[in-house]
């Protein structure tokens, strides 16, 4: 068997956009494999990360083949219960979102940890910094934003 962390991380860099050095640097990767180990079944697990190993052996390095690979066989809603989704917006937001099926009015989603709030890509994507969190530091808004350097 491959190394779940290893195939979480890197099959997450394609499906966020982020690097997986980006990734680990977020000290996130062993909270949310455990997250998502938690919050999904065994069966759909290991059908998961078994069809996430076989996209990355087949794809080799070839992005847009990878990418073409996780389109069809981890993203529809129907693969594994949106599973593909949820990793995504657990990266993004640091929460673990309600069951895909589940009806929004009825479940809602929960913060992993503090520390998952800091980390999330959110801040990254969006060239500033978590609030109350990360603060750029006194006398910062005597220069311009990152983005308009």
């Amino acid at each position: 068997m491959t190394n779940r962390l290893s195939v979480f991380i890197d099959i997450s860099s394609y499906l966020t956009g982020f690097g997986a050095v980006d990734l680990h640097g977020t000290g996130m990767g062993p909270t949310y494999l455990a997250t998502v180990e938690k919050a999904t079944s065994a069966e759909t697990l290991s059908f998961f990360f078994e069809t996430a190993a076989q996209i990355l052996r087949t794809g080799a390095g070839d992005e847009s083949a990878i990418n073409a690979m996780i389109a069809a066989d981890l993203f529809p809603v129907s693969c594994f219960g949106g599973l593909a989704q949820n990793i995504i917006l657990m990266w993004y937001t640091g929460q673990w979102p309600p069951a895909v099926a589940a009806s929004p009015s009825l479940a809602q989603a929960r913060n992993i940890s503090p520390d998952a709030y800091v980390q999330g890509l959110v801040w990254t994507a969006a060239d500033t910094h978590p609030p109350g969190a990360k603060q750029p530091g006194y006398g910062s808004w005597a220069s311009p934003p990152l983005g308009t350097r």
